[in-house]
């Protein structure tokens, strides 16, 4: 999917980098739901360094697709309830992510396909998603190019508004693991947004 090896080990310092910061701050909170959308966070993240590489992209994909389908519904219920620290939007921004983790499951032998990455996509533990695909050279679906750029420019953005928090608080004291939570989330959402500019 991503021809530049280059890109391929950024994206997975990236998002390594920031699931080992969500398991740390996991081990560090004590609230249970925290904990688990921390848990959530960190397997998202394995399941993007996954998608980076063409040899293990494929790799259980009825497990993502219930692992971050049960994820966003968490996060939906979250942000239907309010959370004490990042009200609404926060949990809905989470779910909306882990919403494109499912879609990108399903969009990305569509887009391998048309981009002639590949013609044939099997993708173990989902049987009913192995199927023969047309041959490549057609372009990538109109449909998985539209979704794809727009959920780019919301992780982007998304990302850049987390980043400029760390450089404000960077700017009046010490770093304290709030603020490296937010470069966390920079990471991921820049991360998710180059990874879908990828599929294209």
């Amino acid at each position: 999917m991503i021809e530049a090896t280059g890109l391929r080990w950024i994206l997975t310092v990236v998002f390594a980098a920031a699931g080992a910061f969500c398991l740390y701050r996991c081990v560090r909170q004590g609230a249970v739901a925290s904990r688990i959308g921390d848990v959530l966070h960190a397997a998202m993240c394995v399941a993007m360094v996954a998608m980076a590489w063409p040899a293990t992209m494929g790799v259980a994909g009825l497990g993502q697709v219930v692992l971050f389908g049960f994820a966003a519904a968490w996060f939906a219920v979250a942000a239907a309830r309010g959370s004490a620290h990042g009200g609404r939007r926060h949990p809905a921004y989470h779910a909306a992510m882990m919403l494109a983790m499912v879609w990108m499951v399903f969009a990305m032998p569509r887009a391998m396909v048309g981009s002639g990455a590949a013609t044939t996509m099997d993708m173990p533990g989902m049987e009913g998603m192995a199927m023969a695909l047309p041959s490549a050279g057609g372009g990538v679906p109109a449909d998985v190019v539209i979704v794809a750029v727009s959920l780019a420019v919301v992780f982007c953005v998304a990302g850049t508004v987390f980043l400029a928090r760390v450089v404000d608080a960077a700017r009046v004291g010490p770093l304290s693991v709030g603020t490296a939570g937010w470069g966390a989330e920079a990471l991921m959402g820049l991360g998710t947004s180059v990874l879908l500019l990828a599929m294209l």
